[in-house]
């Protein structure tokens, strides 16, 4: 898409990050018969945001070479 700066890969890993958190605290907070669906959904978004993040990383453009 023209004019659109792809976003940053280390903002994307941290999100990344945060979700995979969220992922490892409620295995320890919910105490439910259903507490695999949660991990799971929240481990899956953390691999979608790094995944992103991986893209956006092998996407940017090298820095220009001092001539």
């Amino acid at each position: 898409m023209v004019g659109k700066r792809p976003s940053n890969p280390g903002f994307l890993a941290a999100i990344a990050v945060m979700w995979f958190a969220a992922a490892i605290a409620s295995v320890f907070v919910l105490h439910a018969s259903w507490k695999p669906i949660p991990i799971i959904v929240f481990a899956g978004i953390g691999f979608l945001y790094l995944r992103g993040a991986a893209g956006a990383y092998s996407r940017r453009e090298p820095p220009p070479e001092g001539k």
